[in-house]
């Protein structure tokens, strides 16, 4: 029975990836499969997919991030502001990566050492970036075309492929991954057994924001434009993607690399599918809400306490 879920729960999210380009294809007339219209969706599952990829260690050990889009954000427009004032394109990255770093960091040892709820210490840390954004810029900044070398497609690929085989190697094949998902199944168990959870609780968010930093960068080199509003409601996007993807949002065992990834590719195809079908906008984030709600019922179950992952 073990056996027959496990594999369940791997064929039906590749299951409803082919679904959704197959429906969204044919309703959009062949218009998703254009070439300027793949270019535009796999830009997009660039940086969602390594954004969820990163969180999904947070979730994995029963975490919560409602702050990955401000940090995403903040750490381009501070990255930015460096390299108009200072010049210099590769200059980005680390300060990038720093940002995200700090910020995280922050997060982790407030929500581990002091005990607090994950859910509240992402929430105020996405109100500091989203504050700090519009505090320390003057709108929206235009970067030098010099970026534009930062965003060759091999260099991006070569970057994207290293930063998943990584991510999945950590998860599926260490000590640090396999005790992140220990303490998602059972945190009192883990701490039993030896585990040191806070240091591994901690090493989750520092993966996390190499993720972020990485993703910043490469955005803001393929845009040049930095908005103030940059990443917001990325949060969302990567909760949904990993649901539809197969993995619980409580962790434990049954968490992975591979489910962030199919559901970020989800997350992307539907919502540019519905606008390319000639959805508003408005109403194609309704349809991702009511899918998203459909697979919570699908994967949850019910008890007396409320809803527990099966």
């Amino acid at each position: 029975m073990g056996t027959f879920k496990k594999r369940t729960g791997i064929i039906l999210p590749f299951s409803g990836l082919i679904l959704v380009i197959a429906v969204i294809g044919i309703l959009s007339k062949g218009a998703l499969f254009a070439t300027s219209n793949m270019s535009i969706i796999l830009d997009q599952c660039y940086t969602i997919v390594l954004l969820s990829v990163g969180c999904s260690f947070l979730y994995a050990h029963g975490g919560f991030d409602l702050a990955v889009g401000g940090v995403y954000g903040l750490s381009m427009m501070l990255s930015g502001m460096f390299i108009l004032q200072f010049g210099g394109v590769w200059i980005g990255l680390p300060i990038c990566l720093a940002v995200a770093l700090v910020c995280n960091l922050l997060v982790a040892v407030v929500t581990v050492k002091l005990r607090l709820p994950a859910f509240i210490t992402s929430l105020c840390m996405q109100f500091l970036c989203r504050g700090a954004l519009v505090s320390i810029s003057s709108g929206n900044l235009v970067l030098p075309a010099e970026l534009s070398a930062a965003s060759d497609p091999v260099l991006k690929i070569i970057v994207f492929i290293v930063l998943i085989a990584g991510a999945y190697l950590l998860m599926h094949h260490t000590p640090l991954g396999r005790k992140n998902a220990a303490i998602g199944e059972n945190p009192v168990a883990a701490r039993q057994s030896g585990i040191n959870t806070d240091k591994t609780r901690i090493l989750a968010y520092i993966i996390a924001a190499v993720m972020i930093g990485v993703a910043g960068f490469f955005a803001m080199c393929r845009t040049r434009t930095i908005a103030t509003l940059a990443g917001s409601g990325y949060e969302m996007n990567v909760i949904v993607a990993i649901v539809l993807g197969g993995m619980s949002l409580s962790g434990g065992l049954r968490s992975s690399v591979r489910a962030p990834v199919i559901g970020a590719l989800i997350v992307v195809i539907m919502t540019n599918g519905l606008v390319l079908i000639g959805l508003p906008y408005i109403y194609s984030n309704a349809v991702i809400g009511v899918v998203f709600i459909v697979v919570i019922i699908l994967t949850y179950k019910k008890n007396k306490l409320g809803l527990l992952p099966r």
